[in-house]
């Protein structure tokens, strides 16, 4: 397919480090909740339940407001969003931070939730359309790694600010840091064309547009492929301690191997990529070795060596086939369908999550925590199933 740039044959590592830096703050200020769920509870005088409420009302308001966001902004500078975006982070963790009910921290979540799904409906397309075809896979290496990040270290560090400290100071910290990613963003992110003002005579429909179908087909991908890794992820630590023998100390072990391998696993993404025509290819054999590692995990629970390989395979999997279907995504939008095909590709993300640990855990009592990985891989062979019917539909773009 036919792409723009707005870059120069140089990679521009200021502009991507400061991209992966604000990925690196807002996937953190999302899931910090989870990390201090008891300080919190205590705290507002609320139940537990009620402090994770506060990840789905951030995940259902970027599925109610993305899509729209992404048709009614369409005439406004692409960088001018993408910092007003992260303001909207600021002003949610400046909000956390001060709130004195529980319903404060509620509404702080939904502006957050506001700036997530406009931030992820802008980034990807803006990474594609501000580098050359050749950098690509590095500038969503960048996206990857900052939000990896925020899962090794961004997350732990928030869970021990709320043990050594207060929950409050978690969110103050995220304030100062979305601060910084807004005047990174400013100063040093390379300014790129908006399709939408080069053209203001031209009518145009987002489904009318020819990448539209194959764009609708990659994002059903990411729906099954995170909803089925959800429908087990979520419960990967009390499977660890039921089935493979290990105590709620020793559990950061298998997990820790998780984080280490999506590290290597964004790194063989950036290879992987850097070759578009073989992204279905890619994408299909990475979903497939992820269900595998999945009925693997299960299979080898009983050795906690084992697990903890396999936890660090299973991982690799999924962060590669993860930035591999969002490069892919871009690459087959057209330059004018980008920031809609952001916008649908972070509500299936968000639907995906919700939908998958909604249906595990309903079938967790009656099936069985064992049942879990065969019923997730189920789903992701769906996924594999999607980017081979893709890689049969998408020669007439490549060609053009």
């Amino acid at each position: 397919m036919s792409t723009t740039s707005a870059s120069t044959d140089r990679f521009p590592w200021a502009a991507m480090t400061a991209i992966g830096f604000t990925v690196f703050a807002t996937v953190t200020s999302e899931f910090l909740p989870t990390g201090m769920l008891p300080s919190m509870s205590a705290d507002l005088n609320v139940s537990t339940s009620q402090i994770g409420f506060l990840v789905s009302v951030w995940a259902a308001t970027v599925v109610l407001t993305a899509i729209p966001m992404s048709l009614t902004t369409r005439r406004f500078s692409r960088k001018s969003l993408l910092i007003v975006s992260v303001g909207l982070f600021t002003v949610s963790n400046v909000m956390a931070s001060l709130a004195p009910t529980y319903d404060v921290l509620f509404a702080s979540r939904i502006i957050g939730g506001l700036g997530n799904g406009m931030f992820w409906m802008i980034a990807t397309g803006y990474v594609t359309t501000m580098l050359p075809a050749q950098w690509r896979s590095r500038g969503f290496l960048f996206i990857s790694a900052g939000a990896n990040l925020a899962f090794i270290a961004g997350l732990p560090l928030g869970s021990a600010l709320a043990a050594l400290s207060d929950w409050r100071a978690g969110f103050l910290i995220m304030t100062a840091l979305t601060i910084g990613a807004s005047v990174g963003l400013y100063f040093l992110l390379i300014p790129v064309p908006n399709p939408h003002t080069e053209n203001p005579g031209e009518v145009h429909s987002v489904i009318r547009d020819r990448s539209f179908r194959m764009v609708l087909l990659g994002v059903s991908g990411v729906f099954l492929v995170v909803g089925g890794g959800n429908m087990f992820y979520p419960y990967i630590a009390p499977f660890l301690i039921e089935v493979a023998h290990f105590t709620p100390l020793t559990v950061a072990v298998p997990l820790a191997a998780y984080g280490v391998g999506g590290t290597i696993g964004i790194v063989v993404a950036e290879r992987l990529g850097r070759r578009p025509e073989n992204l279905s290819r890619n994408i299909s054999i990475s979903i497939l070795y992820m269900a595998s590692m999945m009925i693997l995990l299960n299979l080898v629970a009983g050795s906690p060596v084992a697990a903890i390989v396999a936890c660090a395979l299973w991982s690799l999997g999924f962060a590669v086939t993860e930035p591999l279907f969002g490069q892919y995504i871009m690459e087959l939008s057209s330059p004018r369908l980008r920031d809609f095909a952001g916008a649908m590709r972070t509500t299936a993300w968000n639907l995906g999550i919700g939908s998958g640990s909604f249906i595990g855990g309903v079938l967790l009592v009656p099936l069985g925590i064992t049942a879990l990985p065969y019923l997730g891989a189920s789903v992701l062979v769906g996924g594999a199933t999607i980017a081979l019917i893709a890689r049969r539909r998408e020669r007439a773009l490549w060609a053009n």
